[in-house]
């Protein structure tokens, strides 16, 4: 067991404990400043006040006002997948599978958003709203908290290793991913070189299983590229540290090692019952367009934000301008504060003083891997290319943005930052004698190193100035300018404020400086250095509270009379909704199936959805739609059951234009003044319009106008009414109106009446309003409701469980998709991917038991032999039965399963079955069984030794007899 280094205690520090308490609550300060209100429910820290700014919230009356664009992932994945599978939590079982969004995807089988991480228990024990205030807060808790550990473990005082934990938890990567799975990730890589730390000092049993928890932590953590730079990060810190202490003594070094690699791997095993099924389903997904570059890094102007993170712009559109640096402002965010930039310089500039206070090799490490880690992610160039190509390194720098890297990089920084108030606090010790040749004594002496690292920096920051100047021109907009100098003031404020206490440290850790004044020495010097935490503390709160969004509650996921619509009429089908009308990936949090999705999309079903008109995939992840008829009446949405599409109030009406007449003459709509108006044509009725003469008038502007629309028959009979805000639907001039469903020649008369403070002024013909209509062209579509949108009725929508009595088949994937692309393919036909046993052409009923988010049962009467249809792309981890016995899941309709079921009576069943997952559970819970057994063992033994190794004393029973001999006369 190796020594550690003798950690410096209150004589070594001024005023140590108070100085403990002072950084404690620079850390609780950024902590209650950044998260704020949320975390005592008077708002939630999420950004779905973004979610309610578009449709159909802002029409349904919702506050609006977004204060954080960046984090729409979060409210269209994170987010509605964690309500899903908590709800199913409640039900006994989290859910492995979510068969809501893009056919269906897998959920809790696979850690993509981290359901399983200890960091979501907060989502599962307190209300979901509240929640994410509380799992920030325990992020900060746990990655402050481990790197005090790790930092106290290379003997580091107790102000310094606290700093070192504000340090990382104020970092650029964990303050811009909030909400993400990254953080949840990221937050346990001081844990993991905590515990390898204490294998390196103790090779202990407990100390392999302590490797394995964070390593199975970040596994269940949902960000596989965090995982990846970081086990490879500390592979080299093991490495280096085990060469450094045990280079002579090989068995110890290579036990050790073993040891590392042994609770990798153990925490790879305990993460198995996920890991498995990722392994499983990520060969089927859609994966494109992630292939990276040597030019795929951080443009270098980025590190301006280091200490000066508003220098570029924001997040917040009420904050303008917008951040300029590409790719945007998560990605690039390279804050690490005006304090921590000044330690980890005084760290680096001083390496002698900082390798005699740290364990063996402990500072050239953390100093040579943040240069490495700086020059890839920000240069990028010939090294980045190289480890993007390196057989064991490819699959991680190849296909993952370097930029991820950075949370890495953060928990570096903020070790030399710890490192660098260390060797301020510390007064002058003696350092062992200077060797080498007598130049490098007088260079040293001369101090040459830190003179010379102060003009790198200077002529770095020029560039970097220059560098970020050209982007500031090239935006041309004075608002950029104006902010990019502000800020930069600021920051360099904060600069020579942290560098004037770390210069007055330094200053005052001679004992001959000021040595008749002990006393205002001894406050100076607690001053200056607890300024430095201070410092880091309130700037970071401020970023993070002006970053971090506070929605109110009533913000999330609120309910909309078209979510109540589709609940109460959606059953068992599918919709889909234009970009303008809802916003994707939210219809988890509801239970509404939807084709729309922000997910990993089954890359067979991806296939079929290519082929509507207009690629409604615009990204790897993402399914959207456009107000588009093509898109809306597309075969393609016929055949996976899409029973209705959604478009906004906005958006053009589907179906055929028929303009009324006008001349020279208007008609003014006075408030609370009905108007009827006979319309030109007859029968169906989708949309009607009216033409302002002012392009912008009061009433038009005012969002609480509102114009009611009352529908009449010829027989006087109320068609359809509605009542339409007016500020949402003038961007066509035209309105929607349900009421399509008119038989051909029916006369209708519209009565309008104008509900606002200002009339409103349109065109007319011979003195009656110039009304325009939409009508049905015949396009397969019937509007059903229109409130906070406009729901279309797909006709010709096939039932997504159906009954095919016929099939085909057609092996080439692309004369497949294009034959069910075509609209040709009959409802009661197939089309099967491989052959398979023929169909009779008889019918069946199909009655449907249930359709959970892990099984689907029906009862199928056949005539004869043919095929049961789930239009869900459940090809992969899916598999069926009949009358529970094992059947084929045989592909079908590309992207789409289909059993095939014989003339009779039949139970048919399909289940989530992700392959090998059992074994998967059995690997996690063995392997957490041998960790606690060896632990146990260990425990038992060692304590058994220094049992034995301590000196018994025995009390001698008295003989009896010799008592007897002793008291007789």
């Amino acid at each position: 067991m190796t020594s550690r280094p003798e950690q410096p205690e209150i004589h070594q520090v001024p005023a140590h404990r108070a100085l403990t308490v002072m950084a404690a609550l620079g850390l609780l300060l950024f902590a209650l400043w950044g998260i704020g209100t949320p975390l005592i429910g008077t708002s939630t820290l999420t950004a779905t006040n973004q979610l309610t700014a578009g449709s159909p919230y802002q029409e349904a009356g919702f506050d609006t006002g977004s204060t954080n664009n960046l984090l729409a992932d979060t409210i269209t994945s994170e987010l509605p997948e964690t309500i899903l599978f908590k709800q199913s939590l409640s039900n006994g079982r989290g859910t492995g599978w979510d068969p809501y969004q893009a056919g269906g995807s897998a959920l809790g089988a696979v850690p993509d958003n981290a359901l399983y991480s200890p960091l979501t228990l907060t989502y599962y024990v307190l209300p979901t709203w509240l929640a994410p205030a509380y799992e920030r807060l325990l992020e900060i808790i746990v990655s402050a908290g481990a790197c005090f550990l790790f930092l106290r473990r290379l003997a580091l005082s107790r102000p310094a290793a606290v700093t070192g934990g504000l340090a990382f938890a104020t970092s650029a990567f964990m303050i811009s991913w909030l909400g993400f799975p990254q953080t949840r990730t990221a937050a346990f890589i001081p844990a993991l070189f905590w515990a390898l730390e204490r294998l390196v000092q103790e090779r202990r049993l407990r100390n392999v299983a302590l490797v394995a928890v964070p390593v199975a932590a970040m596994l269940l953590g949902g960000f596989p590229s965090v995982t990846g730079v970081t086990l490879l990060t500390a592979a080299a810190y093991v490495a280096v540290r085990l060469l450094a202490e045990y280079r002579r003594d090989r068995r110890r070094l290579l036990l050790t090692g073993v040891g590392a690699i042994a609770g990798v791997v153990a925490g790879l095993a305990l993460a198995m019952f996920q890991l498995i099924g990722f392994l499983d389903f990520f060969p089927t997904w859609l994966v494109e367009g992630r292939a990276q570059t040597s030019g795929s890094h951080i443009d270098p102007a980025a590190l301006i934000t280091a200490f000066a993170p508003w220098a570029f712009g924001t997040g917040n559109p009420q904050r303008q301008p917008e951040f300029i640096l590409p790719p945007n402002f998560i990605e690039a965010m390279s804050y690490v504060g005006a304090g921590t930039l000044v330690l980890v310089l005084v760290a680096v500039a001083l390496p002698r003083r900082a390798r005699a206070a740290l364990p063996r090799a402990a500072w050239i490490f953390f100093a040579a891997a943040a240069a490495v880690w700086l020059e890839l992610i920000y240069l990028g160039g010939p090294p980045l290319a190289l480890v993007q190509k390196l057989p064991l390194l490819s699959s991680l720098f190849a296909q993952n943005y370097i930029g991820r890297a950075r949370s890495v990089l953060g928990f570096l920084l903020a070790v030399l930052a710890a490192i660098g108030l260390e060797l301020l606090l510390r007064r002058r010790a003696e350092l062992p004698a200077l060797s080498g040749p007598r130049w490098w004594r007088r260079l040293h002496r001369a101090h040459a190193w830190p003179i010379a690292l102060g003009l790198v920096v200077l002529a770095v920051g020029a560039a970097l100035l220059l560098r970020a100047d050209r982007f500031v021109r090239e935006a041309q907009q004075w608002p950029v300018t104006a902010l990019f100098h502000h800020q930069l003031e600021i920051g360099a404020a904060l600069v020579i404020m942290c560098a004037g206490c770390a210069v007055l440290l330094l200053l005052l850790g001679d004992p001959r400086f000021l040595a008749a004044r002990q006393r205002r020495r001894r406050v100076l010097r607690f001053a200056a250095a607890a300024g430095l935490p201070i410092l880091i503390a309130v700037q970071s709160g401020s970023f993070a509270a002006a970053y971090w969004p506070h929605s109110s509650r009533t913000q999330f996921y609120p309910v909309t009379d078209t979510h109540a619509y589709l609940a109460a009429n959606l059953g068992e089908q599918r919709y889909a909704s234009a970009i303008t009308a809802m916003v994707f990936g939210t219809n988890s949090a509801y239970d509404l199936r939807a084709v729309n999705g922000h997910t990993f999309i089954n890359n067979d079903f991806a296939t079929l959805i290519q082929a509507i008109p207009g690629n409604p995939i615009s990204f790897e992840t993402y399914i959207d739609f456009a107000a588009d008829p093509a898109q809306a009446t597309s075969p393609v949405l016929d055949l996976i059951g899409t029973s209705y599409f959604v478009a906004g109030l906005t958006d053009p009406i589907f179906g055929t234009q028929v303009t009324a007449p006008t001349d020279a003459t208007t008609q003014t709509l006075q408030p609370g003044t009905p108007v009827t108006v006979p319309l030109q044509s007859t029968g169906s009725l989708r949309g009607l319009g009216l033409t302002p003469t002012d392009a912008i008038s009061p009433t038009m502007s005012d969002p609480s106008s509102t114009l009611g629309v009352v529908v009449k028959d010829a027989s006087g009979s109320v068609v359809t009414q509605q009542e339409l805000p007016v500020a949402r639907l003038w961007t066509n001039h035209q309105f929607p109106v349900a009421a399509d469903y008119e038989p051909s020649g029916t006369t209708l008369t519209a009565t309008l009446t104008l509900n606002a403070t200002a009339p409103l002024t349109v065109q007319a013909d011979k003195g009656q309003i110039a009304l325009d209509t939409v009508t049905d062209p015949g396009d397969g579509l019937r509007l059903a409701h229109v409130g906070t949108s406009a729901i279309y009725q797909r006709l010709n929508a096939q039932p997504r469980i159906r009954w095919a009595s016929s099939s085909t088949v057609v092996t080439d994937q692309a004369a497949r998709v294009g034959l069910l692309a075509s609209g040709s393919v009959r409802a009661d036909q197939v089309v099967l991917s491989a052959p398979g046993p023929a169909a009779s052409g008889k019918s069946a009923s199909v009655t449907v038991d249930s359709d959970g988010n892990e099984a689907v049962t029906t009862t199928v009467d056949a005539q004869g032999a043919g095929y049961l249809v789930v239009a869900d792309a459940d090809q992969a981890g899916w598999s069926a039965s009949v009358d529970g016995k094992p059947a084929p899941l045989v592909a079908a309709d590309q992207g789409l399963v289909a059993v095939h079921v014989p003339a009779g009576s039949h139970t048919v069943g399909l289940r989530l079955a992700v392959p090998h997952a059992a074994a998967g559970v059995v690997v996690s819970a063995s392997t957490a069984g041998l960790l606690l057994v060896a632990v146990a063992g260990e425990y038992w033994w060692i304590s058994r030794r220094r049992t034995a190794r301590v000196p018994a004393t025995v009390t001698a029973r008295p003989d009896p007899a010799a008592k007897r001999e002793a008291v007789s006369p």
